[in-house]
C-alpha cells in the first residue's frame, strides 16, 4: 500500500536523511583524522629514537675522550690536571648512564651490554696505566687492546640500534604512504558517497513535490484559459490534495463566473465582453476566410432613461431595461445577437449582409422595425410610459477594421441621431469625420479626466476698490487637457450637459473649492469664495448630501462661500428647487444671482427668491462709460440692492475708467481683466497680498 506523506514530512525526512549521511561522513572522517594523528605520534617517537642513539653515541665519544686526557696526566704526572680529567671523566659516565636509562627504553639489551662495558673501563684503563708505570710493556698492550675492545663493542651496539631503527623507520613511512593513500581514498569515496546520497535523497523529495506541483499549476492554467474538461490531480490526504479540492472548487465556480461574465445578470442577454468577443471572432473569420461578407452593428440608445430611472426609482428602472430588451429581440430579424452594452444601451449583431446597398436597405427596415415597436406605451403600474430609441449604424468594414473602431463609429452615429431629434436612425459613414464624432471623443475625454483628475480650479479675484483689499474670489473650471493645453469651460460645458456629467464636474469644482476656502481660514485668510451652481444640480437634492460631507470635514466654509445662480436656474419656480435652495441657505451658505438684469430675470425674482447678493452683468459694465442707459440701470439696480440690504458685485471690469464709474455710483466690489483673470490658487495667494489698486488705476 502507498503511504501519501505530506509535504511537511517530506521536508523534514529529506532533512533528516541529509543530517545523518553528514554525521556519518563526519564520523568516519574523524577517525580516519584520529589514525592520523596516532600515526604521527609513532613517527616522532621514531625521531625521539634517533635522538637518543645519537645523544648516547655522543656522551660515549665524551667518556672515551675524558679517559684519554686522564691516561695522559698520569703519564705527566700533573696532579693537578688528573684531578681535573677525573672529574670530567665521572660527569661524562654520569651523563652516560643517563643516556644509557633512555635507550634501554627500546633496547635494553644493548643498554645493559654498554652498562657492564662501562663499569669495567675504569678497572682497564687503571691495569693498563699500571703495568705502563711499571714498565710492564708486555702487559700493556693487551690491556689497551683489551680496553679498545670494549669500546668498539659499545660502539658497534650503538651504530646497529641506529641502523635497526633507520630500518624501521623506513619501513614505516612506507607503511604510512600506503595508509595515507588509503585514507585519501576513503575520505575521497565517503565524501562522493555522502554527496550521491544526498543529491537522490533531495532528488526524490524535490521530486515528489515539483511533480504533483507542475500538474497543479498546468491545471490551474488550462482552467485560466476556460478549459473545464481537463483531467484534474487526485485529493489525497496531503497538501496537494487539499490543493486539488480547491483547484476542483476553483473550477466550478470560474465556470460559474466565466458563464456570468459573458451574460448581462439584469436582462439576459449577452453583456459587453460577450459582444467584443463575437465582434472579434467576426472579424477573424472574414480575414481567414477572405470572405467579402459584411457584419453590422445597431447601437441602440434608449432616450429619457434617466428621467425613468429618477421618476420609478432602480428598481422600476430595471423593469424598464428588461421590457427593451425583450422588445428589441422581439423586433430583431433571426440572424442577430442581441447584447446589452451597458446601462441603456444595447447592441444588435447583423451578420452575413449582401452588398453595401442591400445591406443599408437591410439594416434601414430593422432599424424602422425597432423605432416603430419599441414605441408602444409601457405600462409601470400607475404610470404609462413612452420608449423610444435613437439608433446607429456601424458596418464592417467600411466603418472600421476593430473592434473599439466599429463600436466608436457605432456611437459617434447613435450620437448624431440624439443631436438630430431623437427616435431616428443614422448611419456611421456620414458622420465619421463630422461633429458628432469629435463630441463622442471630447466626451470621452471628459471620462478619462475626471478618472484622472485633471480638471483645475481657478479663482478670479473679486477686490474691494474703497478699501483698496482683496475680499475674495470665484472658483472657476479649468481642464489641463493633455494634448490641447489649458482648456475653458465653454469649450467643453455644453458637451459635458449632453452627456450628463455636468453634475460630476459641478461636485468636482465645488469639493476643491470647499476644501481650499477651509485650508485658507485655517491659516488666517478670510478670503469669500463663489461657486456656480448648475441647473441640474439646482433639481437634484444629491448636492445636499455632498454640502452635508464637506460641512463635517470643516464646518468655516459654509460662512465664508457663495452659490451663484443663473437666471434660468431661477427661472425654474417649481417647488422642488426652491426647497433646495432654502435647504443650502439654511446651511450656512449665501445664494448670489449671476448675469443680473438679462435673460428672463426681473425684480421680482429677487424679492421672492433667498438671494443674498446680485453681479451686474458684465454687458452693463462694458457700457457703463458709453451708454446712459446702461449707466442708469446699473444705478437702479445699486439702489434695490442697497434697499433690499444685498451685496452688489460688479464682473466684466476691464478699464481704469469703468472702475471709476462703478465705485462714484457706490459699487466698491469689483472683478473682471482689470485686476486679474482666473489664476491658480498658489498665485491667488502671492496676487492678493502684492494687491496694489493705485498700480492698477495708473
Amino acid at each position: 500500500m502507498k503511504i501519501a506523506l505530506s509535504v511537511r514530512v517530506r521536508l523534514l525526512a529529506l532533512c533528516l536523511g541529509l543530517a545523518t549521511i553528514f554525521a556519518c561522513s563526519s564520523l568516519v572522517l574523524g577517525y580516519l583524522i584520529e589514525r592520523n594523528q596516532e600515526r604521527q605520534l609513532a613517527q616522532q617517537e621514531q625521531y625521539r629514537r634517533f635522538e637518543i642513539i645519537e645523544t648516547t653515541t655522543r656522551a660515549l665519544h665524551r667518556t672515551r675522550h675524558a679517559g684519554g686526557r686522564v691516561n695522559s696526566s698520569v703519564l705527566r704526572g700533573d696532579a693537578e690536571q688528573e684531578r681535573l680529567a677525573r672529574a670530567a671523566l665521572e660527569q661524562a659516565r654520569q651523563d652516560m648512564y643517563v643516556q644509557l636509562d633512555q635507550f634501554a627504553e627500546f633496547d635494553p639489551k644493548g643498554a645493559k651490554v654498554i652498562r657492564a662495558i662501562l663499569d669495567e673501563l675504569p678497572a682497564l684503563t687503571q691495569r693498563a696505566l699500571d703495568a705502563l708505570l711499571a714498565g710492564r710493556m708486555v702487559e700493556v698492550d693487551p690491556a689497551l687492546a683489551e680496553l679498545q675492545r670494549q669500546l668498539d663493542t659499545s660502539e658497534q651496539i650503538l651504530h646497529v640500534a641506529s641502523q635497526r631503527q633507520r630500518q624501521l623507520a623506513r619501513e614505516f613511512l612506507e607503511q604510512e604512504r600506503k595508509r595515507a593513500a588509503i585514507a585519501l581514498r576513503i575520505a575521497a569515496g565517503i565524501i562522493i558517497a555522502g554527496t550521491i546520497a544526498g543529491v537522490i535523497l533531495v532528488l526524490l523529495v524535490v521530486r515528489s513535490i515539483i511533480r504533483p506541483l507542475q500538474a497543479t499549476t498546468v491545471a490551474i492554467r488550462r482552467v485560466n484559459a476556460g478549459e473545464t474538461a481537463i483531467d484534474l490531480p487526485p485529493v489525497g490526504p496531503d497538501e496537494f490534495g487539499a490543493m486539488a479540492l480547491a483547484l476542483r472548487q476553483f473550477r466550478d465556480h470560474a465556470e460559474k463566473l466565466r458563464m456570468l461574465a459573458y451574460q448581462d445578470p439584469l436582462t439576459g442577454l449577452g453583456n459587453r465582453a460577450a459582444l467584443e468577443d463575437s465582434i472579434q471572432r467576426e472579424i477573424e473569420r472574414s480575414a481567414r476566410d477572405g470572405s467579402a461578407a459584411r457584419f453590422a452593428l445597431v447601437y441602440l440608445d434608449l432616450d429619457n432613461f434617466r428621467a425613468v430611472n429618477e421618476k420609478l426609482g432602480n428598481k422600476g428602472g430595471d423593469r424598464y431595461l428588461c421590457e427593451a430588451a425583450t422588445r428589441i429581440q422581439r423586433f430583431c430579424p433571426i440572424n442577430t445577437q442581441t447584447y446589452r452594452y451597458s446601462g441603456d444601451k444595447f447592441i444588435v449583431l447583423v451578420d452575413d449582409l449582401a452588398d453595401v446597398e442591400d445591406a443599408q436597405a437591410e439594416l434601414s427596415a430593422i432599424a424602422d422595425a425597432l423605432l416603430h415597436g419599441c414605441s408602444e406605451p409601457y405600462p409601470v403600474g400607475n404610470h404609462l410610459l413612452s420608449m423610444s430609441l435613437s439608433i446607429g449604424i456601424a458596418l464592417y468594414p467600411e466603418d472600421g477594421h476593430t473592434v473599439e473602431q466599429l463600436i466608436g463609429s457605432a456611437e459617434a452615429a447613435v450620437y448624431a441621431a440624439k443631436k438630430g431629434g431623437r427616435r431616428n436612425a443614422r448611419f456611421a459613414a456620414a458622420q465619421a469625420t463630422g461633429t458628432a464624432r469629435r463630441q463622442l471623443a471630447l466626451t470621452t475625454d471628459i471620462r478619462r479626466s475626471l478618472e484622472r483628475r485633471e480638471f483645475d480650479v481657478y479663482y478670479q479675484p473679486i477686490v474691494d476698490v474703497a478699501r483698496q483689499c482683496v475680499v475674495g474670489g470665484e472658483a472657476l473650471l479649468r481642464w489641463r487637457h493633455p494634448e490641447r493645453g489649458l482648456l475653458l469651460p465653454g469649450e467643453f460645458i455644453q458637451v459635458a450637459e449632453d452627456a450628463g456629467l455636468i453634475a460630476e464636474i459641478s461636485e468636482h469644482c465645488l469639493t476643491v473649492a470647499h476644501r481650499q476656502v477651509c485650508a485658507w481660514a485655517r491659516r488666517g485668510l478670510r478670503f469669500r469664495v463663489s461657486v456656480n451652481l448648475s441647473a441640474r444640480q439646482a433639481q437634484d437634492a444629491r448636492i445636499l448630501r455632498l454640502l452635508d460631507e464637506l460641512i463635517e470635514e470643516d464646518p468655516r466654509a459654509a460662512q465664508l462661500m457663495d452659490f451663484e445662480l443663473t437666471e434660468s436656474v431661477l427661472f425654474d419656480s417649481s417647488e422642488q428647487t426652491r426647497s433646495l435652495l432654502d435647504a443650502i441657505r439654511k446651511r450656512g451658505y449665501r445664494l448670489g444671482l449671476d448675469d443680473f438684469g438679462t435673460g428672463y430675470a426681473s425684480f421680482s425674482y429677487v424679492q421672492r427668491l433667498p438671494i443674498d447678493k446680485i453681479k451686474i452683468d458684465r454687458q452693463f459694465v462694458a457700457q457703463a462709460t458709453s451708454s446712459r442707459q446702461a449707466r442708469a440701470i446699473i444705478s437702479a439696480t445699486l439702489d434695490l440692492a442697497r434697499n433690499l440690504e444685498l451685496e452688489v458685485i460688479a464682473e466684466g471690469v476691464e478699464t481704469a475708467e469703468q472702475m471709476r464709474v462703478l465705485q462714484q455710483e457706490g459699487c466698491p466690489l469689483q472683478q473682471g481683466f482689470l485686476y486679474s483673470r482666473a489664476i491658480p490658487a498658489a498665485e491667488f495667494e502671492r496676487w492678493a497680498a502684492s494687491f496694489q489698486l493705485e498700480r492698477i488705476a495708473s
